[in-house]
């Protein structure tokens, strides 16, 4: 127990000392103004990484990692107010407060931010923050918009339409299944798979090649949720049907693709 406790000092100082560098002082009242998304990401990011240093050492578990992250994030974002948000940073605010879990706050900096990617024809950024504020309203059990915005982002041209299905599949249908909505998530899962296989990526990249790679294994797992979400909307022939859609698919589309770059 004793060693357990001397690993964790270490990591609470470094929660507790997260405001130092370039970051302003969040107890100052003259000092708060100062905040900036680009710093407050990246002071979170680094915090991340070495939090990530000390999972993988065995330091930590899995939970205490989210636990710590979580408490690091709220920390930074003490003296924050949604009503000051630059838009063009609203992004980057957005991260942490997920992380903080600061779910009405993550709902206004995305609605900010969305609105500025399509202010500027910023597709990138409007695809990745839709999708983030969808999980945001699931996560405040807004189910339906949850949906509808992430349907906004299904218009995406095949060269931005990479993080759909992981953001669909690992984001945004764990916090949102079980609440009534099942079917529609099914339909909306199925939706996301056949988007995914019309990604265009650039394979001159390891981004690209990674994709291309992990994509059979990331339809599969889709495909698995599939059909456990129309059982779970008591639509077995429609569960029936996916199941015969993924076979298909797999055969399709094998387990090890070949990249030419």
């Amino acid at each position: 127990m004793r060693i357990r406790v001397l690993l964790f000092l270490p990591l609470l100082a470094l929660v507790a000392g997260c405001h130092t560098g370039t970051l302003p002082n969040p107890n100052d009242p003259d000092d708060v103004g100062q905040l900036s998304g680009d710093n407050i990401k990246d002071q979170l990011d680094s915090i991340s990484e070495s939090l990530m240093v000390h999972e993988a050492h065995g330091e930590i578990s899995d939970e205490q990692f989210h636990a710590l992250l979580t408490s690091a994030a709220n920390s930074l974002l003490k003296g924050y107010h949604s009503d000051k948000i630059d838009p063009i940073k609203a992004w980057k605010y957005a991260e942490v407060l997920i992380t903080a879990h600061r779910w009405p706050d993550a709902k206004v900096a995305l609605d900010v931010a969305v609105e500025w990617a399509k202010t500027v024809h910023n597709e990138d950024r409007r695809v990745n923050d839709s999708l983030r504020l969808s999980r945001v309203l699931a996560e405040l059990g807004q189910v339906d918009q949850a949906i509808k915005v992430a349907r906004s982002a299904f218009n995406a041209q095949p060269v931005d339409g990479a993080p759909i299905l992981y953001a669909v599949n690992q984001d945004i249908l764990p916090v949102a299944r079980g609440k009534g909505q099942d079917l529609a998530l099914a339909h909306l899962l199925e939706d996301a798979i056949a988007i995914t296989w019309k990604v265009q990526v650039n394979l001159a990249t390891k981004e690209g090649q990674g994709f291309i790679t992990s994509r059979p294994y990331r339809v599969r797992s889709a495909w698995e949720t599939v059909v456990s979400l129309y059982n779970a909307a008591k639509r077995p022939d429609l569960a029936a049907a996916a199941q015969l859609k993924a076979e298909s698919s797999v055969q399709k589309f094998p387990q090890r693709r070949t990249i030419k770059v």
